[in-house]
């Protein structure tokens, strides 16, 4: 990250004490501090892209889209512009959008030849002035313009922050595919493309991604038990690596890939046991005569959280990855589960879903550290099985109205609906390769 570049907060002090002289004065970019807590969210216009109307405006909404969840700006209504957008062209008139707020400008065009399309993006910085400070061209079919538009938002994402966006990734979930059938779905993380993995007629659930983003696990009693199977995306049939008596669920792949955690009651009791990718049993990690079930790898494949019922009701416990050392980690509520460690927090945090007075269900984190507890979700309907975008920064929720909901972690924005329909327990992927 350039040291040229400047904070946030002399950007917006910049914006509050703007003058001629001011403007002329700013030299380096400006920069998002990613290490602070609340913030003003940089204010960020996305007219609507020149050129060939539908592919312009494709990426113009995904741009939009990208740019409001990721947690970092405030992407300006359209109906507030007062520049004159076909005279600028891809150019800027910084006055007429400092006069709506803007401290950040994003322009395109699309232009779209037989097949292909040409997508042009150019990002501006009013404390700048006039001159782009990124632009890119992205060439390809016409059916990835919202590919190539996202690629502009990580961008964007990363000339702000220096971190990395999430914006080619995506998430599975389990939903309705017919009377009393369940299958794996994928999406684009935003709820585009959604399609079906499986197709047996069954109940099919947990969906759990390989770290390579090329395989899923999940259950299925395709053949009257719940057993754990793995698919590979993209072609083959999946493939049942557990069927032992009783549950085999709740699948976690450690951070390498090479193994993978479930719940298994063969013996007659929920326990936690980690198991190679072909199936068999490395370990068991729990032996207790309570319910212990939903591990969750820590980002280091040093730790699982888990959950158990060991002092009475379902609370986060952690045990390190061998099974020794467990302690209980939440102490307020007295029904805390589904945990998920979030990959890249500076200090480790856990999401989790917790029942509160009411009996409502609802997104939570846990500092592990401190036990610092914050709520991201409340009174905005019920909320479960949350799941991490994996640079930390957005949580994938499912609704119990229906639905799969996007819940930036730092709290600044509202949950954004991307998926309509009955989903349960959806799983972000990484990135595609």
């Amino acid at each position: 990250m350039s040291t040229l570049r400047t904070r946030l907060t002399l950007s917006l002090a910049l914006c509050a004490l703007w003058t001629p002289m001011a403007a002329a004065q700013v030299k380096g970019p400006v920069v998002i501090d990613i290490t602070s807590g609340r913030r003003d969210l940089y204010k960020l216009a996305v007219p609507p892209m020149l050129g060939t109307a539908d592919a312009a405006r494709t990426a113009t909404d995904v741009v939009s889209f990208d740019l409001g969840i990721c947690g970092w700006f405030k992407v300006l209504d359209p109906a507030s512009f007062v520049a004159n957008l076909p005279q600028e062209q891809l150019g800027i008139v910084p006055d007429a959008w400092r006069n709506v707020g803007a401290e950040g400008v994003s322009k395109g065009r699309a232009t779209v030849s037989g097949n292909e399309v040409v997508l042009e993006f150019k990002l501006y910085e009013l404390a700048r002035g006039d001159s782009p400070v990124l632009q890119k061209t992205y060439r390809g079919p016409t059916s990835l313009v919202r590919n190539l538009a996202h690629a502009w938002s990580n961008e964007v994402v990363k000339h702000y922050t220096g971190e990395d966006g999430f914006f080619d990734t995506q998430i599975a979930f389990a939903g309705s595919s017919g009377p009393g059938r369940k299958d794996i779905y994928v999406m684009d993380y935003d709820g585009a493309n959604v399609h079906r993995v499986t197709d047996n007629g069954s109940q099919n659930i947990l969906p759990a991604w390989a770290p390579n983003g090329r395989q899923i696990a999940y259950t299925s009693f395709i053949r009257g038990n719940p057993d754990l199977y793995l698919l590979t995306i993209g072609g083959g049939r999946a493939r049942r690596i557990s069927d032992r008596p009783g549950v085999n669920m709740g699948a976690a792949f450690s951070p390498d890939g090479t193994k993978i955690a479930c719940t298994l009651s063969k013996d007659g009791n929920s326990e936690i046991y980690v198991l190679s990718t072909d199936g068999s049993i490395l370990q068991r990690l729990t032996d207790n005569p309570f319910i212990d079930s939903s591990p969750a790898w820590s980002p280091d494949g040093s730790q699982l959280a888990f959950v158990s019922n060991r002092h009475g009701t379902p609370q986060v416990w952690l045990m390190n990855a061998n099974g020794g050392n467990a302690q209980r980690l939440t102490r307020q509520g007295n029904y805390n589960q589904e945990p998920a460690w979030c990959p890249k927090c500076q200090t480790p945090t856990i999401a989790f879903t917790a029942r509160d007075e009411r009996a409502h269900f609802d997104v939570f984190t846990i500092d592990v550290k401190s036990g610092a507890l914050t709520r991201l979700t409340e009174n905005q309907g019920e909320f479960e099985h949350p799941s991490w975008s994996p640079n930390g920064r957005v949580i994938a929720v499912a609704s119990a109205r229906g639905g799969v909901y996007l819940v930036p972690a730092n709290g600044m924005i509202p949950p954004r609906q991307v998926f309509r329909g009955q989903a349960s327990t959806p799983a972000w992927g990484p990135a595609r390769h």
